[in-house]
């Protein structure tokens, strides 16, 4: 997996987030890494420094948005593609293209297409 793409996906919910996992890994083989809140999520992209960063919108404590705001701040992940991932439907387009968020993913969403939409959506390509 040394050649694949590194992800971390931000997400509160246990079951999605072994669902977002395991789908990467396995349709897009992927390197996947998962947090379970923004302050943990946040951390393990500074350790990790993925090609792109999956956020959820809805979380407890620090919402997708404030993630997004902190990891655009700090010059070492400012770079790093970020997709939203939301059950909302209707976002705020001002605040995700001041965040520089790279695109929306909605839930639900189709499993077999989600890593073909996150590499959409973040201009990356597998090296």
């Amino acid at each position: 997996m040394g050649n694949s793409l590194r992800v971390v996906v931000i997400e509160d919910d246990p079951d999605l987030r072994s669902l977002i996992k395991l789908t990467l890994e396995f349709t897009a083989s992927w390197e996947v890494t998962t947090a379970e809140d923004g302050a943990s999520g946040i951390e393990t992209v500074r350790a990790i420094k993925p090609n792109v960063v999956v956020v959820d919108l809805m979380m407890p404590g620090m919402d997708g948005y404030e993630v997004c705001r902190r990891l655009k701040a700090e010059p070492e992940t400012a770079a790093i593609p970020l997709v939203m991932l939301t059950a909302r439907t209707t976002l705020d387009d001002g605040q995700l293209e001041e965040l520089d968020v790279a695109g929306v993913v909605f839930k639900p969403f189709d499993p077999d297409k989600l890593a073909e939409r996150v590499r959409e959506l973040a201009g990356v390509q597998d090296g």
